[in-house]
């Protein structure tokens, strides 16, 4: 496994340090996956990965750059509003 990125969780059950996000590259049954998995940072034999996450081929990844830039920017956009609105309403 290559470790390419990782940010502790903002998830409710895997906050304060609980879990932390990790992106990496996996040879996994003669291919090569893109794969986001959750690690459990407070196990006793130490840090694990868990089953929450996922794992996708190179193209399913190279599409999910796009859609991820989808929805950042939608993200952002509701945000915003949310944010109007509560100035708005003080």
């Amino acid at each position: 496994m290559k470790e390419i990125w990782r940010t502790v969780s903002m998830e409710r059950k895997w906050k304060d340090g609980k879990g932390h996000v990790v992106l990496s590259v996996q040879p996994y049954s003669g291919r090569v996956w893109v794969d986001m998995r959750m690690h459990n940072m407070h196990r006793e034999e130490g840090p694990t990965h868990t089953r929450n996450g996922f794992r996708l081929s190179i193209e399913q990844a190279e599409e999910m750059v796009n859609a991820m830039q989808v929805a950042i920017t939608k993200g952002k956009e509701e945000r915003e509003r949310n944010e109007r609105k509560r100035e708005e309403s003080s």
